[in-house]
């Protein structure tokens, strides 16, 4: 039930300190606000058992609150109650803490002096306008949601007999039905190419989805990128010949690495050949030129197309913009092709744009992208769209190894949120609070050794979502972390990259 139907506006007042929290309560309930009902919690546990029994509007949150601090009762009403607002309250005003609590999701920071002066009547109002458009913009997210399920629904159910249709035209193409004559042949080449073209329609409506929406990480590694050019090149050869194109490639004798995700980069570059291809008039003329800049590989793809007018190309990586709108238009698509691909050559660090002087002078397609060694280590890229951290819990009691498990981990990528627990009774209670994304966690260890600790994490609910990565310097432990529900067991001593690809591909596996 909403705390709305229970009350129009709930407030919680946490301060171990009696007076402070009478004076306040007491303040609070003297303003003609309708429906107003204050609460007050003298630590941090009775704080979280209150907010469990009902939902609360505002927190009056004291930064001291033994043994922890308010830090860390703002965390948990963060993750669990994010559209309460909190505002953090303390004897003495600290600029630290005051920029810890903001970043941490509150809404304002008071000493209790300026609580004392200051206006609640207006404080309320401005909780109130935040909540509704908290509100607002949940339902315009459970909108646009509603809308994403449903286009994604209607391709996934498309492609389906989108399958049959170019399986049974190509098995009656290559004859294994029987012979074919001229215009059969012909009439089904076209079958196949239109089936293609909505399966790559179809495909780049999923795609705009997963990538804006960074479902899927994007693993970067090192990749030669002539080599991958040559590759694409040599794949939208077809299209070249289809329509009799002049094509000159130089993309240099030496390799020219690049950090990336071959497959997804692999995707870019087939955009910007197919969109030269499809735009250049037959027998035209194509030009694709790769080369070095300083710490960047810059590829190049020039057509001698229509061009594209100059008030058109801010917008031309826009979802679903076309230049030539209208039902005379030439050239077919939605117009989803060059946001994808920015979207994906953003989340390698790189930059991509088009360039032409207007109609009929051609364009040229630029994308630029760091270098990096052929030995580099791989990371991780989460879309900035991402908004829930992965969460990763480290259960070590050897400091020194603590720490550098962190650095390897903080190497990684940007979106992981590490704690840490030196012990198994430690770690469970951490367990019992919140699950991670991955536990990693030490066999020897004193008091409760690792074995124990998976015994115990497998009776909690909702465990199996947990994997869980064993470290142990004993052989013999291996087998026996596995069949106690480990994921993955790596036998120290190990080295970083064998660690690091392990934890992508469990946290992968998860996502």
């Amino acid at each position: 039930m909403a705390a709305s139907q229970e009350s129009p506006f709930c407030i919680l007042i946490v301060d171990d300190q009696v007076e402070a929290r009478t004076l306040l309560k007491a303040r609070l309930e003297s303003l003609s606000h309708p429906g107003l009902a204050v609460y007050t919690a003298a630590d941090g546990d009775e704080a979280l058992r209150r907010l469990q029994e009902r939902l609360f509007d505002l927190v009056f949150l004291n930064y001291q609150l033994p043994p922890s601090d308010g830090l860390d009762i703002l965390d948990k009403i963060r993750q669990h109650h994010p559209k309460t607002a909190v505002v953090m309250t303390t004897a003495a005003g600290s600029e630290q803490i005051a920029v810890s609590a903001m970043k941490k999701g509150a809404m304002d920071y008071l000493t209790h002096q300026d609580l004392r002066q200051a206006d609640l009547s207006q404080l309320l109002r401005r909780v109130l306008e935040i909540r509704n458009l908290v509100n607002q913009n949940m339902e315009l997210r459970q909108v646009n949601q509603m809308k994403n399920e449903f286009i994604a629904n209607v391709s996934h159910e498309l492609r389906t007999p989108l399958t049959v249709v170019i399986g049974y035209a190509n098995t009656l193409k290559d004859g294994s039905l029987g012979p074919l004559h001229e215009p059969q042949q012909k009439a089904l080449t076209a079958i196949i190419e239109r089936a293609e073209g909505l399966l790559t329609t179809l495909n780049n409506i999923l795609r705009i989805r997963e990538v804006h929406e960074g479902m899927h990480p994007i693993l970067l590694r090192p990749v030669d990128l002539r080599a991958l050019v040559w590759n694409h090149l040599e794949r939208s050869d077809k299209d070249i010949r289809r329509k009799k194109l002049v094509l000159t490639a130089e993309l240099g004798a030496i390799p020219l690495w690049v950090l990336a995700d071959a497959e997804k980069l692999g995707d870019v570059v087939d955009n910007l050949l197919s969109n030269a291809a499809k735009f250049s008039p037959v027998s035209g003329a194509l030009r694709v030129e790769l080369t070095r800049g300083g710490e960047f590989a810059r590829l190049a793809v020039a057509d001698q197309g229509p061009g594209v007018p100059p008030e058109v190309l801010p917008h031309v990586f826009e979802r679903f913009f076309a230049s030539n709108q209208g039902p005379t238009r030439e050239y077919p698509g939605l117009g989803l092709g060059l946001p994808i691909a920015k979207e994906i050559v953003e989340q390698h660090g790189g930059r991509i744009w088009l360039e032409s002087r207007g109609a009929g002078t051609g364009t040229t397609s630029r994308l630029e992208l760091p270098v990096c060694a052929a030995n580099a280590e791989p990371a991780v890229v989460e879309s900035a769209e991402t908004v829930r951290k992965k969460r990763v819990l480290i259960v070590e009691d050897n400091p020194d190894l603590v720490e550098v498990l962190m650095l390897f981990l903080s190497s990684l990528s940007r979106n992981l949120s590490i704690s840490t627990a030196r012990s198994g009774f430690e770690a469970l209670e951490k367990l019992k609070d919140e699950r991670p994304n991955l536990l990693i966690l030490d066999i020897m260890m004193p008091g409760m050794d690792g074995f124990e600790v998976l015994s115990r994490l497998r009776r909690l609910p909702d465990s199996e979502r947990v994997p869980v990565m064993v470290l142990t310097g004993y052989s013999d432990a291996v087998q026996r972390a596995r069949e106690a529900g480990a994921q993955e067991v790596m036998l120290k001593p190990f080295e970083k990259n064998v660690f690091v690809n392990k934890v992508i591909q469990l946290l992968q596996d998860k996502s």
